[in-house]
C-alpha cells in the first residue's frame, strides 16, 4: 500500500488561533473603552487632583490605543493585532506610570485613582504582544500601578503595599491565564486539526485500498476463476461464451464503481432478488423492508458486497449442496430496518464441516466472510453440520453518530483548570483581606467571600458547556447573598472598599459568561446590585460598585457572542476539513487500486476471457492455459505475500512439469522486514525451480511465530524447508516427516 502523507495548510476556516486572538484582542479593546466611559463621572471629579493636561491625554490615549485594538482584530488581523495589543499595553502602563509627574503624594487621598485596576486589560494585551514574555509584562505593570496607587493616595504600610501588589498580581493573572489558556486551547485545536486531516487522508487511503483489493478479489474469484477453471474443464463454448461475455462486461462496469452512491433500500432488495433469480430458479426470496428504512439509503458498497456474498452463497449450495440427493430446499430472508440489514440463506442439503474446508478454498474464507467483515459494520457467519443443511447470514449494521457536546472555549481540565480554579480562589482572598482591613467583621467577611469561592469552583467543576443550569441557578444566587453577608457589618473605610465583594463576584460572572451562560451572567449582576443597594449602600453607590462587573461582564458578552460560533465553526471546520482530506485520499486511493487490478487483469486474464467470449471451442493447450492462468490468479488472492513476478513464473513452470504447487499467505511476509522477506521469496523460488514432481506447499506462517515461512515438497526425497524470521534458512534434516 501507498503511504499518503497529509502536508497541505489548513484553510483559513480551521486556522483557530488566530481568529480567538482577534477574540482576545476584541475583549481586551472594548474592556479599556468601557471602562474609561463607565468611570466618566469619577474620572471628572478627580481631574482638578492632577494637572490639567494629564487627565485629557490619558483619557484619550486609552480610547485610541482601545479602539486600535478593536479595529485591528476585526479589519486589519495578523501580525496587527499584536503591534495593536503592545501599544496598548504600554499605554495603560504609561499613562499610571505618568501619575508621579501629574500629581503630587496623597492628592487622591485614600480613595485612590480610578486607572490602576486597568492594568488587566493591559496584561490581556500584553498575551497578545509577547505570547511568551507576557507574565514579565503583568509583573512590571502591576509594580508601577501599585508603586503610583501609593503614591497619590497619601502612603500605606509595608503590609499594605505587598498585600496591594499581591492582590493586583493575582487579578491580572486570573485574566491574562483565561486569555493564554483560550489562544493555547485554539493553537491546539489547529494542531489537532492538522493531525486529524492526516490521519483522516492515511486512514481513508488504507481503507480505501483493502476495500478495493477486496472488492476485486471478489470480481476475480466468483467470475474471472470460475470461467477460466470451466474452460480448463472443458465446459460447452456456449456456456464460455456467456461466462466470459458477463465476466468482461463485470470488469469494465468495474471502472466506473462509484463507492459513496446511495441506493434506496427497495431497490436494494430487489437487486439481491435478481441475483437469487439469476443463479438458481428453485431459490425462494422474501424480502421484508421496515417503513422507516425506506427512507433510509443504502451505501452502494453495501449493496455490492451483500449482493456478491448473497451469490456466492447460492452458487455453493447449488454445486455442493444436493451432492447424493433428489431435492434440496433453499430459502432467502431479506430484512431491512433502521439499524441495518440481515439477510439470511438456508438449505437442507448435505452440509459441510467448516473446520476442514482447506486453506486454499476461498469460496467461504474470501467471497462472503472477509468480504463482509471488510464492510465497515458487515459480518457473515457460515453455519453447516453433515447431513444437517447449510445456514449464512450476512450482516451489516449502520454506524450510530456519536453523542456530540458542544464545544468549550476553554479547556479546563487538568493544569489549566486547577491554575484558573487557584487564581479564581486567590482573587477572593485578596479581596477579602482588603475588606477586612476597613474594619468589617471577620466573620461576615469569611461568610460573604466564602460564598464566592464556592461559586467559583463551581463555574470551573463541570466539564461541559454551556454550563448546567443547577451550578448555573447556584452561580447566580450566590451573588445577592454574599453581598447582604457583608452589609451585616459595614467597614469604616469608604464605600469602595464595600463593593469588594461585586468585584470578587465579577471573576464568577466571567467565567460563567464565557461558560456560555451569558444572560445567568447579566442576571446575577442585577440581583447582585439590587441586593447591594437594599442592603443600605443606596443606589448610587450600588452603581458605582457595579461599575466594574458591568464592565467585565460587558466584555465576556462581546466576547462570548463572537467566540463561541467561532469555536463551533472552528470544530464544523475541522471535521469538514478532515472528511475532505479523506475523501480525496480514498478516491486517489481507489482510482490507484482500481488502475493496478484492472491493468494486472489486462495484461493476464483479459486475452483468454475475449478469447472464451469469441465462442470458439478450444484446443488442449488452450486448456492448459486457463489452468495456469486460474492456479496464477487463485495465487494472487490466497498468497499476496508471494505475488511477485519471480514467483508466478516459478510456479508456472513447476505447475507445467506436473508438479501441484500451494502458495499460502497467513499474514507473516507483512510485518517482515524487506531483507527477510526478499530471503523467503528467492528460497521459495529456488525450491519450486528445483521440484519437479509430486507437490510443494510453500506457506508464510502467521506474525507471531517462531519461523517465518515453511516450504515442503512431497517428492522423493521429501524436504522440509524452515526460514527464520531474519530470512535465514534453519538447518534441518534433509528427510524430516511431513507436517
Amino acid at each position: 500500500m501507498r503511504r499518503i502523507r497529509w502536508s497541505g495548510p489548513l484553510p483559513a476556516a480551521a486556522r483557530a488561533e488566530g481568529r480567538a486572538r482577534r477574540a482576545v484582542g476584541v475583549a481586551a479593546g472594548v474592556g479599556t473603552v468601557l471602562w474609561v466611559v463607565t468611570h466618566r463621572s469619577t474620572i471628572a471629579e478627580q481631574a482638578d487632583l492632577v494637572r490639567s493636561w494629564w487627565t485629557p491625554t490619558v483619557v484619550a490615549l486609552l480610547t485610541v490605543s482601545g479602539t486600535a485594538v478593536v479595529a485591528a482584530a476585526v479589519v486589519l488581523r495578523g501580525r496587527a493585532t499584536g503591534i495593536a495589543a503592545a501599544a496598548m499595553a504600554v499605554a495603560v502602563t504609561a499613562s499610571i506610570a505618568a501619575l508621579f509627574p501629574a500629581g503630587r503624594y496623597g492628592c487622591f487621598g485614600p480613595t485612590g485613582t480610578w486607572l490602576p485596576p486597568l492594568v488587566a486589560t493591559a496584561a490581556v494585551a500584553g498575551v497578545l504582544a509577547w505570547p511568551r514574555g507576557w507574565p514579565v509584562n503583568l509583573a512590571v505593570s502591576g509594580m508601577i500601578a501599585v508603586a503610583a496607587d501609593f503614591y497619590v493616595s497619601g502612603g500605606q504600610s509595608i503590609h499594605s503595599v505587598a498585600e496591594s501588589l499581591t492582590r493586583t498580581w493575582v487579578m491580572q493573572s486570573f485574566f491574562a491565564c483565561v486569555a493564554a489558556g483560550i489562544v493555547r486551547a485554539a493553537a491546539q485545536l489547529d494542531a489537532a486539526t492538522t493531525a486529524a486531516v492526516r490521519r483522516a487522508a492515511v486512514a481513508a487511503a488504507a481503507e480505501a485500498t483493502d476495500r478495493e483489493r477486496s472488492r476485486f478479489a471478489g470480481l476475480i474469484h466468483d467470475n474471472v476463476l470460475a470461467t477460466l477453471l470451466d474452460a480448463a474443464r472443458g465446459t460447452d463454448p456456449a456456456a464460455l461464451h456467456r461466462s466470459a461475455h458477463r465476466t468482461l462486461r463485470q470488469l469494465d462496469d468495474s471502472t466506473h464503481h462509484l463507492d459513496d452512491d446511495q441506493i434506496p433500500a427497495p431497490t436494494a432488495a430487489e437487486t439481491w432478488c435478481a441475483t437469487i433469480a439469476e443463479t438458481g430458479p428453485g431459490i425462494t426470496a422474501d424480502t421484508r423492508i421496515e417503513e422507516q428504512a425506506r427512507a433510509r439509503p443504502l451505501p452502494r458498497e453495501v449493496v455490492t458486497a451483500i449482493n456478491a456474498a448473497l451469490g456466492e452463497a447460492a452458487r455453493n449450495s447449488l454445486r455442493h449442496g444436493a451432492v447424493g440427493r433428489d431435492s434440496v430446499r433453499r430459502t432467502v430472508r431479506v430484512d431491512i430496518d433502521a439499524r441495518g440489514v440481515n439477510v439470511r440463506v438456508d438449505d437442507d442439503g448435505v452440509g459441510f464441516d467448516p473446520r476442514r474446508v482447506p486453506a486454499d478454498r476461498l469460496g467461504i474464507r474470501q467471497s462472503i466472510v472477509e468480504r463482509m467483515r471488510r464492510l465497515p459494520g458487515g459480518d457473515a457467519v457460515v453455519e453447516s453440520h453433515p447431513g444437517r443443511g447449510t445456514t449464512v447470514v450476512l450482516r451489516w449494521a449502520r454506524a450510530e453518530p456519536a453523542d456530540a457536546h458542544p464545544p468549550t472555549l476553554l479547556s479546563l481540565r487538568g493544569a489549566t483548570g486547577i491554575a484558573l480554579l487557584v487564581a479564581v480562589e486567590l482573587a477572593v482572598v485578596m479581596l477579602m483581606v482588603g475588606y477586612l482591613t476597613g474594619g468589617a467583621g471577620p466573620a461576615a467577611a469569611v461568610a460573604s467571600y466564602g460564598l464566592v469561592g464556592v461559586a467559583g469552583a463551581a463555574v470551573l467543576i463541570p466539564r461541559r458547556d454551556p454550563l448546567p443550569w443547577p451550578s448555573t441557578a447556584l452561580i447566580v444566587a450566590t451573588g445577592p447573598l454574599a453581598v447582604l453577608a457583608t452589609r451585616v457589618v459595614v467597614p469604616d473605610h469608604p464605600v469602595h472598599h464595600g463593593s469588594w465583594i461585586l468585584m470578587a463576584y465579577s471573576y464568577v460572572l466571567a467565567l460563567l459568561g464565557i461558560r456560555g451562560r451569558v444572560g445567568a451572567a447579566w442576571a446575577g449582576l442585577g440581583a447582585a446590585a439590587v441586593a447591594f443597594a437594599a442592603a443600605g449602600a443606596g443606589w448610587s453607590a450600588a452603581i458605582d460598585g457595579s461599575a466594574v462587573t458591568a464592565g467585565t461582564v460587558s466584555a465576556v458578552t462581546g466576547f462570548a457572542l463572537y467566540m463561541r460560533p467561532t469555536l463551533r465553526s472552528f470544530h464544523q471546520a475541522r471535521a469538514e476539513v478532515a472528511r475532505n482530506a479523506g475523501a480525496e485520499a480514498r478516491t486517489a486511493a481507489h482510482d490507484g487500486e482500481r488502475r493496478r487490478q484492472l491493468a494486472y487483469l489486462d495484461r493476464t486474464a483479459r486475452p483468454m476471457l475475449e478469447l472464451l467470449a469469441a465462442g470458439r471451442p478450444l484446443d488442449d493447450a488452450e486448456q492448459q492455459e486457463c489452468a495456469l492462468l486460474e492456479a496464477q490468479l487463485r495465487d494472487r488472492l490466497r498468497a499476496p505475500g508471494f505475488a511477485t513476478s519471480a514467483m508466478a513464473r516459478a510456479a508456472r513452470r513447476a505447475r507445467q512439469r506436473g508438479v501441484t504447487v500451494t502458495l499460502l499467505d497467513d499474514g507473516g511476509l507483512a510485518s517482515a522486514t524487506d531483507a527477510a522477506r526478499a530471503h523467503v521469496l528467492a528460497t521459495a523460488v529456488a525450491a519450486l525451480e528445483e521440484t519437479s514432481a509430486g507437490r510443494i506447499t510453500v506457506r508464510a506462517l502467521p506474525p507471531g511465530r517462531p519461523l517465518l515461512a515453511t516450504i515442503v515438497v512431497t517428492s522423493e526425497p521429501p524436504r522440509r524447508i524452515e526460514i527464520a524470521p531474519d530470512g535465514s534458512v534453519v538447518p534441518t534434516p534433509e528427510t524430516s516427516a511431513l507436517a
